[in-house]
């Protein structure tokens, strides 16, 4: 699918009130706290309407979120506090990530999943970063039946392979149960040495 298509489809959800990201963060953010450093630069891939960046900027971190769809961005400026500078809104295709190396304390990436995009998030942690890394395994097509297409899945050990020579703080590869129903997913915290 070409930029303008994806774009366009995005903006087009966004739009229309198809969107659940704006009541809290991911559950992977919240189940990663523990190794939290108390702040920092975070990047947050594919942002849609901040739920990552937002919480993420009250708790006092600077925030990239990078997003494709114009009307994302939107309702993530909508939803920043008055004079809230911590957040900047960038919108980009990330198949050509805005990311210096080592420039990140933390990688947020949550239900999207570009291949190509995982070197550049673990190059841009400095030693020390967090990478968050959570989508879709091909259990939501075996186990649940799902309509998301294969691509768009992690084979098992997938996340693990992507992320050899980090420290694995936590990989889970399962059926878990999410607001909108069981998902079948795969999630990785990691540390980059």
């Amino acid at each position: 699918m070409r930029e303008g298509d994806r774009r366009t489809r995005w903006d087009e959800r966004y739009s229309e009130g198809d969107w659940v990201d704006v009541r809290g963060p991911t559950p992977l953010l919240l189940d990663a706290q523990e190794w939290l450093p108390s702040g920092g630069t975070a990047f947050d891939a594919a942002c849609g309407a901040g739920r990552n960046a937002l919480w993420l900027a009250r708790r006092g971190w600077r925030v990239v979120g990078v997003d494709l769809s114009i009307e994302g961005l939107r309702l993530l400026r909508a939803r920043m506090r008055p004079g809230q500078d911590r957040i900047q809104p960038v919108l980009a295709d990330l198949a050509h990530p805005p990311l210096a190396p080592r420039s990140l304390d933390l990688a947020v990436n949550s239900f999207f999943l570009l291949r190509p995009l995982l070197p550049a998030l673990i190059d841009g942690l400095r030693p020390g970063g967090l990478l968050l890394f959570e989508t879709y395994s091909v259990l939501e097509l075996e186990a649940l039946g799902g309509d998301i297409r294969r691509e768009f899945t992690v084979e098992r050990g997938e996340l693990l392979e992507f992320a050899a020579g980090l420290e694995i703080l936590l990989h889970e590869e399962g059926i878990f149960e999410r607001e909108e129903g069981e998902r079948g997913l795969a999630r990785l915290i990691a540390r980059k040495r």
